[in-house]
């Protein structure tokens, strides 16, 4: 490649990555004067969105809104777990590629490299936001929990925080934001099961239900186990 070229690139990305600086200030200021999010803490572990340490943060996913919203709330020391094929999207790549917080995850076939890129992103001081069901779901009710968020958490000895959205994202309505207690999946020696990372999974589960049921300010009620828990119908 000519001299010229590489120059031309190099400055091509820096004004680029400039320009994502902007966009990100401008996104999170936006959430929050457009959907004022409240954020509440449950319990005595977790008082601020600055975590003490990092954690890997998994949350309900009802909108394409919410992982923007978990990023502007989050802000400092964090990176997200996103789905490869919408990264490789030409309508998004041109900003997710350029963005030094995105660690790309393919949901469609078997992929462990996601894994170890967050055990980095842990390693350098950097909370992983994951949205276990892996995709939205519009009916109320939750999609099983990917186990991905369990294995990294009990391979690392991070902690696992539970958040929950309303995911509601009208003006005049302020986002609810539920924020539960660190909790700890035991890290023991040799390679999981995967029954005990299901059950682990399962737990988590119903506690972010309890807390979106708290963030919907909707009286608790049993979710059904993943098993039990009927598909999204989809309409025509």
């Amino acid at each position: 490649m000519p001299e010229n070229s590489k120059k031309k690139n190099v400055i091509f990305e820096w004004f680029m990555r400039c320009f994502m600086v902007i966009v990100i200030y401008t996104v999170r200021i936006f959430l929050f004067v457009a959907y004022r999010p409240k954020v509440t803490f449950t319990g005595n572990s977790v008082k601020s969105p600055r975590l003490k340490s990092p954690a890997v943060i998994i949350v309900n996913h009802t909108s394409m809104l919410d992982p923007l919203m978990m990023l502007a709330i989050f802000f400092h020391h964090r990176s997200i777990v996103v789905a490869k094929d919408q990264i490789e999207d030409p309508h998004f790549s041109w900003a997710l590629t350029r963005v030094n917080c995105v660690i790309p995850c393919d949901r469609f076939n078997l992929d462990t490299e996601w894994a170890l890129l967050a055990k980095r992103e842990l390693e350098k001081g950097n909370s992983v936001i994951i949205f276990p069901e892996g995709k939205c779901r519009y009916d109320g009710l939750l999609n099983e929990f990917k186990t991905g968020f369990a294995f990294l958490a009990r391979s690392t000895g991070a902690s696992v925080l539970s958040v929950a959205l309303d995911g509601i994202y009208k003006f005049g309505h302020r986002t609810q934001v539920v924020v539960g207690e660190l909790e700890k999946i035991e890290r023991v020696k040799g390679i999981p099961s995967s029954v005990h990372l299901t059950e682990r999974s399962e737990h988590f589960r119903q506690k972010i239900w309890a807390l979106k049921r708290q963030a919907l300010n909707l009286p608790q009620t049993d979710l059904p186990t993943a098993e039990n828990t009927p598909a999204e119908e989809v309409a025509n």
